[in-house]
Parts: C-alpha cells; sequence; structure tokens
C-alpha cells in the first residue's frame, strides 16, 4: 500500500500529526522531554516528515565543488523524492528525476519499509544516492541519462534551488518562501564561510545507526547562544576534544555547520533508514596548496555521532516490551538544548502549532 496523506498518520493508537503527541516535547529546558519512541523508529512518522519537512524546508543536498562543470550532476534522494541539481551554463537547476521508482510500475514493498535499498535503478527515491556525475558520462543513451534526465530534461518537473556561500539548497514546495534573510543572518552571527575560506576537502561518508533528529542534535551539542526568530537554525559553542571552541550551527533541517580556527566543517544529513543516517562530509579552509584537515574533523564527529546511536537505542525501543522497565514510563527528560530546539521546529511543522506554543528561546540573551 502506498502512502495515503488523507487518511492521516497514525500509530500504536496514537494520532502523529496532533498537537497532543508532542505535548511533552515542548516544555521548558529542564521539563520537556524528548519526543515520543515513534519519532524515532515509526514509518508513518517518516512518512509525516516527508510530507511536512522534507517537501516544505529548504534543504542541503551538497555544495557547488561537488559538480564544478558544466552539465555535471548531483543527485540526492529528499525524503522519498529522487531529485539531482546540474550545473547549467546559466547557473543551477533542481529537477525531480525522470525514473522516481527506478523503473518499477509501483513501488516494490522491500522499498516501502523505511530502509534506502541498494538498486541499480540509482535515480529512485526508494534507492541509495550515488556520488556527483560528472557530464561526460551522461551521454546520449547511457543509464544514468535515462534514469536522471530522459530524453527531454526540460520536460521535467522542477524544483526551487538556491546557493548559500558553497552550498547548495533545494525546496519541492510549489511557493516556498526564501532563506536568504534567515541565512544572511547567520552568515552575520557566524562567519562561517569568509571570503577567502574557499579551499574544499575531498567529501567523506560516514553513516550511524541514528534517527537524523538525534544525529542532527548531537554533532552541535554545545552552549546555544543565537537562534533564529523563523526556525531556520540555532548557533552554539562547544569545546573539541582537542580543547579548541568551535561554532556550531543546526540549519533545519539536515545542514551541520562547524568551524574552528580558519575552516568549516560541513555535514550534510540524510537519512537512509528510520535508525540510520548519512553524514556527508566536507572542510572548507583558507590555505592555499594545502587540503583541509578531514580527518581530525571526522575524528570529532564519530564520537559525538555514536552518543547518538546510544540515544537512538535507548528512545526508539522505551516503552516496549523488550524493556519492561519503562512500559508506561513517561519518554526521558530532553537534556541537549539543541535536541529541544529540534523537535520544537518538527512539532511546528507537523502539527501546525501556532508560534507562541514553541516561541521560548533557549539561549540566554545577554540583553535579557
Amino acid at each position: 500500500m502506498l502512502n495515503r496523506p488523507d487518511l492521516g498518520y497514525f500509530d500504536d493508537g496514537s494520532d502523529l500529526a496532533s498537537p497532543g503527541f508532542f505535548a511533552g516535547a515542548l516544555g521548558e529546558a529542564g521539563q520537556a522531554r524528548v519526543l515520543p519512541p515513534a519519532a524515532y523508529g515509526s514509518l508513518a512518522f517518516s512518512n509525516l516528515e516527508d510530507e511536512a519537512i522534507w517537501t516544505r524546508d529548504w534543504v542541503s543536498i551538497g555544495t557547488v565543488d561537488s559538480i564544478p562543470g558544466t552539465g555535471d550532476l548531483l543527485p540526492f534522494t529528499v525524503g522519498t523524492h529522487g531529485i539531482h541539481v546540474q550545473r547549467m551554463a546559466e547557473g543551477f537547476r533542481a529537477r525531480f528525476n525522470k525514473a522516481q521508482h527506478g523503473g518499477c510500475r509501483l513501488v516494490p514493498l522491500q522499498c516501502q519499509t523505511g530502509a534506502k535499498t541498494r538498486c541499480s535503478f540509482t535515480s529512485c527515491g526508494h534507492s541509495r544516492d550515488r556520488a556527483a556525475i560528472p557530464a561526460g558520462e551522461l551521454g546520449s543513451d547511457t543509464p544514468e541519462m535515462h534514469q536522471y534526465l530522459g530524453l527531454r530534461p526540460e520536460r521535467l518537473l522542477g524544483a526551487h534551488v538556491r546557493v548559500w556561500g558553497p552550498l547548495i539548497l533545494v525546496n519541492l514546495d510549489m511557493f516556498p518562501a526564501g532563506p536568504e534573510a534567515s541565512l544572511y543572518a547567520l552568515d552575520h552571527a557566524a562567519r562561517f564561510f569568509p571570503p577567502r575560506r574557499t579551499v574544499r576537502s575531498a567529501e567523506r561518508w560516514l553513516e550511524f545507526a541514528a534517527n537524523w533528529k538525534l544525529v542532527a542534535q548531537s554533532l552541535t551539542a554545545g552552549v546555544p547562544v543565537d537562534e533564529d526568530e523563523a526556525g531556520l537554525w540555532q548557533l552554539s559553542e562547544s569545546v573539541l576534544d582537542d580543547g579548541t571552541v568551535a561554532r556550531a550551527a543546526l540549519v533545519f533541517p539536515n545542514l551541520v555547520l562547524l568551524s574552528a580556527g580558519n575552516e568549516t566543517c560541513v555535514v550534510v544529513l540524510q537519512p537512509t533508514a528510520l535508525g540510520r543516517t548519512l553524514c556527508r562530509v566536507s572542510v572548507y579552509g583558507e590555505a592555499e596548496g594545502t587540503s583541509p584537515d578531514l580527518d581530525r574533523w571526522c575524528g570529532q564527529i564519530a564520537p559525538r555521532a555514536e552518543r547518538a546511536v546510544a540515544d537512538h537505542a535507548n528512545f526508539s525501543r522505551w516503552g516496549a516490551s523488550h524493556r519492561p522497565e519503562t512500559l508506561g514510563l513517561a519518554p526521558p527528560l530532553q537534556t541537549v538544548p539543541q535536541g529541544l530546539w529540534l523537535q520544537r521546529q518538527v512539532a511546528a511543522r507537523i502539527a501546525r502549532l501556532p508560534s507562541e506554543a514553541i516561541d521560548q528561546p533557549i539561549y540566554q540573551n545577554p540583553g535579557s
């Protein structure tokens, strides 16, 4: 059975789109609890996120340096929608892939489980993406050409695309609000991409057994210092393992920026299963002739992400029969400020809550 938004989203007797589902997770710091277990392990909730978040918000998919040449193409599955961005002579163009179901007449049952499958039809919205494709591999009669572009790419359904610094963002909604004002404010507050920070490392893909929301909050954990009134980003400061003070930004829903010294680490998050998240990591620096220290940043990311793995094992099984000590108990308290901010943003989009229900700054404003 295919996803039916008109029938609603329910799991274990709960209406996942109702304000009541999120009620316990919207309190003040120290009182709010983590989201109910369904938010981390339910296929219905994943489908709901696709409906309310991945197809509505500006989603980061990579960097302009991934597709340096005219005609190069960057594929990225946004929720369950296979899209790509192609560099054209006049700029960047985002489109839905021609083969949304990998050539299948219907989505097979094995592709409806919430896990991205490894499939020869790499453009399918239910399969894992491949890396960027050089223009030379998109010839006139190649499998890649048929899967992504088809014979008439100008007839493909388009998507909105924006570039911020070196980052590519897409939005699948028909009439989205532009993110420029919010991103300008973040750039003013943190300066993640100053003019000289243009030297990019190679990209490395790391995957962790945790829901994307938990990975996002763990990678940016620290002391909140600022946040966007529109709910697009939260800025924090933390101390790295080597004692360096770093800035961390969580740009909702899936972009993490970490900056220390003369380097900025870019982490693009992508759910690959209900309990798995792929991190596409690259680093920008300022020193010409040398490569930014990708190994160092991956070494900082891995232990933070492992905390998310532990949290996922705890939260997703809370109240389940194989954890009888948690039966009938409310979910644990949310102890990570970034997690509280993120679950407020999720609740606002899914339950369509009024701003006053979540308008509680988590950071301490020095002027207050």
